[in-house]
């Protein structure tokens, strides 16, 4: 991903993912799943920088926003699904766009997924690289770690709410 931003060092880069959280997903079986009225986790983009996703279940629910419609992403079995993150939208000045996804649940079977979040520790500044921005002017706000974690756990999992509230206007 450096190199094909042109960014030298790549040790700013890697220390976007000192920090990782796993969670674990349960989607039970859900009768009302077939009339459109339940969501398993509604659409937003991840906060964090990088997002590796295992689809345990063989049954599919994650979907992305693509072209105004929603896509489902068939699970592999052993693949890992990768989500570029808001952080990475902030760095790139916008040249990768973090993916709004959602998940829906299946009226007949159980979902498991397995989700790890990447992002950097607390003392660190997101903002957009200068490498990246050149003569352009960055797009996004520089914050620290903490008060971008802060902006994170005060919203809600809302679209991409959290990219829209770094960006300069």
């Amino acid at each position: 991903m450096a190199e094909n931003l042109g960014v030298r060092g790549h040790t700013y880069m890697t220390r976007l993912a000192t920090s990782q959280a796993v969670r674990m997903n349960y989607y039970p079986p859900c009768p009302e799943a077939q009339v459109d009225r339940v969501l398993g986790l509604s659409p937003h983009s991840n906060a964090v920088a990088l997002t590796l996703l295992l689809q345990v279940s063989p049954v599919h629910g994650l979907q992305i926003r693509r072209n105004g419609g929603w896509v489902p992403v068939m699970p592999l079995p052993g693949a890992l699904v990768v989500n570029v993150g808001d952080v990475v939208e902030v760095l790139t000045n916008g040249r990768y766009k973090s993916v709004e996804h959602r998940a829906v649940v299946n009226a007949c079977e159980q979902r498991m997924s397995i989700a790890a979040f990447h992002s950097a520790k607390f003392g660190g500044m997101y903002g957009t690289l200068k490498e990246v921005v050149g003569d352009n002017e960055a797009r996004y706000r520089t914050v620290s770690v903490e008060e971008y974690t802060k902006l994170m756990l005060s919203s809600k999992l809302d679209g991409k709410n959290i990219i829209d509230a770094m960006k300069i206007n």
